[in-house]
């Protein structure tokens, strides 16, 4: 089997909000074709018309080779040598950022075509299973507004989740200044206090402190709320501030959404000291990266739950790591009842929906899902 063509479909929804703080407001689609037939699909949370300038670019030199010089006509089986021969083949412009998620991005489609022509789920080829089941956790965000009505957001929120069977849920409180600390204080404990005591409870606060000791005043006030893990509490370049942090509190410190890259990951492990890392699987480099990234986790003791905020193939990819993977726990899951979005709930079929609180294995080849091709025409034409 030899690769014959890369596709990259940019899709955007009709009146993006560039003030929201909603990443599937875009996404953009990498098809991968081989001589038999078989298609592959991936996906990065990443600008969309930057990825696809990046897959398209020609090539200049030795260091700096197009994706299609460097694929067609190679055998797309080869899914780990051929991220290594991305990675080589575009260190002049890429080793971290942009190029990096176009690797991502191309590297769930690999995996995808390996799957389908081996008739086997990706999870499988990734060493698995080692659970029959995933663990979603709802990923929910009120929206900014005053701090009385945030309230009766969380309040809406947390019931939802519980009246959806969800076990456990992450509580996003990305407001920058608008509220102060001590209002996220409250809010937290109002989180905690609805879903009460066996519910596991985290919370997002994207990047809110610029100094480590503004965090730690702020996150030892909530050590009685027992959650499982704080997200994003400092800028993510501030790896001696994470160290500081980490040393000062007992809950759990994540991060690493926006990492290109095992080794960003290992700087924030090693030196950071975080508790969790969270690779998003298209912006790290793919599942060729993610897993590992999850395994240099497991070799220090440490856990990793992925970061996705953008279709059902995103969600896939998920899933095959953390079925694959022991120290995966739970998996982010934007609830469709709690945040609608075109692109997070029609893009592909099938979902995968929780029952239960639980996400079942998928048993198709592949990443287990097909795009709607309907809302691809309908989403490429901007």
């Amino acid at each position: 089997m030899k690769i014959t063509r890369i596709e990259a479909i940019p899709l955007r929804v009709a009146n993006i909000d560039s003030t929201a703080n909603d990443g599937a407001q875009e996404t953009i689609i990498v098809r991968i074709h081989t001589d038999e037939g078989i298609t592959g699909i991936g996906e990065v949370d990443a600008s969309a018309s930057m990825v696809k300038a990046v897959l398209e670019a020609p090539s200049s030199h030795n260091w700096s080779l197009s994706f299609q010089d460097m694929l067609v006509g190679e055998n797309p089986l080869d899914v780990e040598r051929l991220w290594d021969k991305m990675y080589q083949g575009t260190i002049y412009t890429g080793r971290r950022g942009l190029v990096i998620h176009a690797i991502g991005a191309v590297d769930l489609a690999l995996w995808d075509i390996a799957g389908k022509a081996l008739g086997r789920p990706v999870f499988e080829l990734l060493g698995g299973p080692r659970r029959p089941h995933v663990v979603p956790y709802a990923s929910v965000h009120p929206r900014l507004s005053s701090l009385e009505d945030t309230e009766r957001q969380v309040q809406h929120i947390m019931e939802s989740v519980m009246e959806l069977k969800y076990t456990a849920v992450k509580l996003q409180l990305v407001y920058d200044n608008v509220y102060t600390d001590a209002d996220i204080i409250r809010l937290v404990r109002k989180g905690r206090k609805i879903i009460g005591d066996q519910m596991t409870f985290m919370i997002d606060v994207g990047y809110r402190w610029m100094d480590s000791k503004a965090a730690i005043w702020t996150l030892q006030q909530l050590e009685d709320c027992n959650l499982y893990f704080v997200e994003t509490p400092l800028r993510m370049d501030d790896l001696d501030g994470h160290a500081r942090l980490a040393a000062a509190v007992t809950t759990r410190i994540a991060g690493a959404e926006m990492l290109a890259s095992r080794w960003e990951a290992l700087d924030l492990m090693d030196r950071g000291k975080v508790d969790v890392i969270q690779p998003d699987v298209g912006r790290a480099g793919g599942l060729t990266e993610c897993l590992r990234i999850a395994k240099h986790a497991k070799d220090r003791g440490l856990l990793c739950t992925p970061h996705g905020w953008k279709s059902g193939l995103t969600v896939a990819a998920e899933i095959h790591l953390s079925a694959a993977m022991e120290n995966v726990p739970y998996i982010e899951y934007m609830v469709p009842e709690l945040w609608p979005s075109v692109i997070r709930r029609d893009l592909v079929r099938p979902e995968f929906t929780p029952h239960n609180g639980l996400i079942e294995l998928p048993r198709t080849p592949g990443l287990g899902v097909e795009l709607n091709e309907e809302v691809v025409e309908r989403l490429a034409k901007g």
